[in-house]
């Protein structure tokens, strides 16, 4: 459900939402788990597919912001889980 500032969740498309949701709850688990490196691999992907799928806006600037926040919260699991948390969310459901 969108709150009106991300624009209309059906620009996002279906593939580019499943992919995200994925790298996220994974980069989550690897944060709380303590393996920074693979948690710092999965936003930088996170990252990318925002960057290129994304359309302009917002959300992608948000989830972009997420993404570097929880990667420099590292090696605090728990902080770095909950920017990560923080970025899914804008992700519009599948």
């Amino acid at each position: 459900m969108s709150d009106g500032r991300d624009g209309d969740p059906s620009e996002v498309p279906h593939d580019v939402r499943a992919s995200l949701t994925q790298l996220f709850d994974e980069a989550r688990a690897a944060a709380s788990a303590g393996d920074d490196a693979t948690a710092t691999a999965l936003l930088e992907a996170a990252d990318t597919v925002a960057a290129n799928k994304l359309p302009p806006g917002e959300r992608r600037t948000v989830i972009r912001r997420g993404c570097e926040a929880a990667t420099d919260a590292l090696p605090n699991g728990d902080l770095a889980a909950a920017y990560v948390a923080a970025a899914a969310a804008r992700v519009p459901e599948t």
